[in-house]
């Protein structure tokens, strides 16, 4: 039992001895920063509550920035449906400016092609017998509306709700622009029921070659339309409200 005791003394007073070294050093090496920075005991307790004020600041930024990122994202959703929505309107818009003839369109239709009577007035017959007229542009363009077509030009005029075909003395005018023969009527849609339509008895075409005015009829798969490049005027239309 002695021997025993005996045995753990040397260690015990070892580690005794290593604490106390350690509390020495601690405190050895404390009053050395303090002396080394000149700092009061004082002013270093203020210096652990700005310490301690600097970390709940921290946190509180950090916090922060989460909360803004979380916005952040939150807008960036935003504008991505705004501009998903934007591409929408973008798109409506362009389907409005084709079907309003502002803009040039291409698709599938038929090109008829007037030409004056080559046939020499007769004598103390009336020239005019032997032009053409407004209103035989005005009748085809009239059976091609009828029969389908989606878009029209004359002479590379898109015929448009405001477009107007007439005559001054023996020019045609449309769109307020001079024309000159041959007539060429451009017309976007299905070939078929626009060349039924042109071929029906009693229409414009078979009247205009009873009289020997060259008619050319021809289908083709694939038109362009310019778009109007005038301008519109409304003085009483009002959109209703």
């Amino acid at each position: 039992m002695a021997r025993h005791a005996v045995r753990w003394q040397a260690p015990l007073a070892g580690l005794l001895a290593l604490v106390g070294f350690v509390v020495v050093l601690q405190v050895r090496t404390v009053w050395q920063v303090r002396r080394t920075l000149q700092i009061p005991p004082t002013e270093l307790e203020q210096l652990a509550l700005i310490l301690r004020d600097h970390e709940r600041r921290r946190a509180s930024l950090e916090a922060e920035v989460a909360e803004l990122r979380a916005r952040l994202q939150d807008y960036e959703k935003a504008a991505a449906e705004g501009r998903t929505a934007a591409a929408r309107l973008s798109r409506t818009l362009q389907e409005l400016r084709a079907r309003a003839g502002v803009t040039p369109v291409e698709g599938p239709g038929v090109v008829v092609e007037l030409a004056d009577n080559p046939r020499p007035p007769r004598p103390g017959e009336d020239p005019n017998k032997t032009i053409l007229h407004y209103s035989d542009l005005y009748a085809v363009v009239a059976e091609l509306w009828a029969a389908g077509a989606e878009a029209v030009a004359v002479n590379g005029e898109r015929v448009v709700s405001s477009t107007g075909i007439n005559c001054v003395g023996t020019t045609i005018l449309c769109n307020a622009k001079r024309l000159a023969p041959p007539y060429v009527i451009t017309a976007i849609g299905d070939p078929d029921a626009l060349l039924a339509a042109l071929r029906r008895p009693a229409g414009a075409v078979e009247m205009l070659v009873a009289f020997g005015f060259p008619v050319r009829l021809a289908r083709q798969t694939r038109l362009h339309v310019p778009g109007y490049r005038g301008i519109y005027r409304f003085e009483h239309v009002r959109a209703p409200q």
